[in-house]
């Protein structure tokens, strides 16, 4: 076959479309869409004769372009762990080679580092959003990380950002404390058993097991939002 035309694709800038000959020298073979950095790669022009083996690999290198631009697509968004990538390349049905291929790649060009992913992601929960442990380490999973790498990267963390699982659940318990209202801090500062502090106890209690923190670190955290309480209304009082 002889490639007869090669232009853009309307309304795609990085894509071309190749007009191949078809029977008795006319144009009537479905052109290719093909990525232009593919095309020039290729080394393909305007009347060159192609045969089916030299479009077979021109379509295979462009379904591999279109694996690494998704792939890129979705780290443009944020970091993710190799095997998030990996499910997600698969769900647009690319083939499993290639998508082994682009992440092995991308792996080696530091654009995908299961390591530093996990260490990243802890850091800013523990900065940003207080979490225990439990919690830390199930977030880690899901988006596809190693057990041994999230407990590493876990660890490592609380070293470096000096603090621990008690200290989180402390700061998690204050700062839910003060994006209450004034009726329930009251009830939490109040010394008498009364149901109104019953329930503020059982909100602060749920709120910090839903962040993953075990017993002994909620009944930690929870002293901190009564002690912040009593210094919210002692201070109302003064």
């Amino acid at each position: 076959m002889r490639v007869l035309r090669i232009q853009l694709a309307p309304r795609k800038k990085n894509q071309a479309l190749v007009h191949l000959e078809g029977l008795e020298g006319t144009e009537d073979i479905e052109p290719l869409e093909i990525a232009l950095d593919v095309m020039e790669r290729s080394g393909i022009h305007v009347g060159d004769t192609v045969t089916t083996k030299d479009l077979a690999q021109l379509q295979e290198e462009d379904t591999k372009w279109r694996v690494r631009q998704a792939a890129l697509h979705l780290l443009s968004y944020r970091p993710r762990a190799e095997q998030e990538l990996r499910r997600r390349l698969h769900s647009k049905d690319f083939p499993h080679a290639l998508v082994e291929g682009c992440l092995r790649l991308l792996e080696e060009q530091g654009l995908i580092d299961d390591d530093a992913f996990a260490s990243a992601f802890v850091r800013s929960r523990i900065r940003l959003r207080p979490r225990g442990r439990f919690h830390l380490a199930q977030e880690l999973r899901q988006k596809g990380v190693s057990a041994e790498v999230a407990e590493q990267a876990i660890d490592q963390a609380f070293d470096s950002e000096e603090t621990s699982e008690r200290a989180l659940a402390c700061a998690a318990a204050r700062g839910w404390l003060y994006r209450q209202g004034s009726t329930l801090i009251e009830a939490l500062a109040d010394a008498d058993r009364s149901d109104e502090r019953e329930r503020a106890r059982r909100r602060i209690h749920a709120f910090l097991s839903r962040r993953g923190f075990g017993t002994d670190v909620i009944r930690v955290g929870m002293e901190a939002a009564e002690t912040g309480a009593r210094e919210a209304v002692g201070q109302e009082n003064a």
